[in-house]
């Protein structure tokens, strides 16, 4: 792969991803269910983790956590970044060792993501505000199964540049 081409395989990616994001922001958190919105930023961090080497993926996982600490609302200064490259990491390992990259990868892959974003952020809440644990964990399960589905649906995109950059 010539260096023009990596440079455009992760120029897709990121703005794929800041689409996503502005999908997120515009659309995703008004759409309420029982005061839940579905949230995909997670998401967005493994899918490249599937397909691409584990150190890009991680990089990528590591500049769209910054961003999203910037921009967003964490209970810490870092949190987004932490999880989002330990998600990324834990991608990598599963489909290159355990799982075919491809839609059960994905589903699974993007599960974590949600299981460790939620689980960190439930850790915090109860422990440094002092928030009942089993409100969290609700809370943690409603957003899991509103967001979870979105992954099978976010996974083909990152893999149409991935395909499309490897072959030319």
């Amino acid at each position: 792969m010539t260096r023009r081409d990596f440079f455009l395989k992760w120029l897709f990616y990121s703005c794929l991803t800041l689409l996503l994001i502005a999908v997120q922001h515009l659309l995703l958190n008004h759409l309420e269910i029982q005061g839940i919105h579905p949230f995909i930023l997670p998401l967005l961090a493994v899918m490249p983790a599937i397909w691409e080497s584990r150190q890009e993926s991680l990089f990528f996982a590591v500049a769209l956590g910054l961003l999203c600490d910037l921009t967003a609302d964490a209970p810490i200064p870092i949190f987004y970044t932490l999880v989002f490259l330990a998600a990324a990491l834990l991608t990598s390992l599963i489909a290159r060792r355990l799982i075919m990259p491809g839609f059960l990868c994905a589903f699974l892959c993007g599960a974590l993501a949600m299981f460790l974003n939620d689980l960190f952020y439930l850790l915090l809440l109860t422990f440094s505000q002092g928030s009942s644990a089993a409100a969290a964990l609700l809370l943690m399960g409603q957003e899991f199964l509103l967001s979870i589905p979105l992954a099978p649906l976010i996974s083909p995109l990152y893999r149409k540049i991935y395909r499309r950059i490897r072959n030319e």
